[in-house]
């Protein structure tokens, strides 16, 4: 085994393995383009909420900040469907695609993160590939509401590698981990956990 931030491959052997996953999570998840909205929380979430659909307008930007959807206050979320409904419209494909990047994204920061931890490439390119394809992650990338998983997600890998590169490096500012910390919990407030 080797010790934790010394790598045991680098180079292309790594960038394989992100581009690996990548694809991977393309070709599972990617079909999700082609479905529609679902009739449970995306309608008040995105598909027939007038402060979304407009999207990043300054009353809809202040609404996101200001109000809950469907019971939880998620100001980035929202954000982020509304920059969705500006990109695409109500074409659900384009919503679904950006939650198919997100989560290919997570998965590799998850992977960079893992082997940033433990110096192991392929026990974490084993454990990252698990989470990118897990029957368990379909709910989350094929629903548009569930972006706040995605985006929460997303932040929480960002701040387990921020502070992992802070306790090695503690002359360091903090100030990543909380900025991260933070815009995870305005995706999905559960991140608290």
């Amino acid at each position: 085994a080797t010790a934790p931030g010394t790598p045991e491959s680098a180079g292309p052997a790594v960038l394989g393995v992100c581009v690996a996953l990548f694809v991977a999570v393309l070709l599972v998840f990617g079909r999700s383009v082609w479905f529609d909205f679902v009739d449970f929380d995306d309608p008040g979430n995105v598909s027939e909420n007038p402060f979304v659909i407009r999207g990043l307008a300054p009353d809809s930007v202040l609404w996101a900040f200001s109000h809950t959807q469907v019971g939880d206050w998620i100001p980035l979320t929202t954000l982020s469907h509304q920059l969705a409904c500006q990109l695409f419209g109500l074409w659900a494909g384009g919503h679904h695609l950006i939650n198919v990047l997100l989560h290919a994204a997570t998965s590799v920061l998850l992977f960079l993160v893992l082997r940033d931890m433990t110096g192991s490439l392929w026990r974490c390119a084993f454990v990252a590939a698990i989470f990118a394809l897990h029957p368990l992650r379909a709910e989350s990338v094929a629903w548009i509401t569930e972006r706040k998983d995605l985006l929460s997600g997303l932040f929480f890998m960002l701040t387990l590698g921020a502070y992992t590169r802070w306790t090695r490096h503690p002359d360091r500012s903090r100030v990543w981990v909380l900025v991260f910390l933070a815009l995870g919990l305005l995706s999905k407030t559960m991140l608290v956990t």
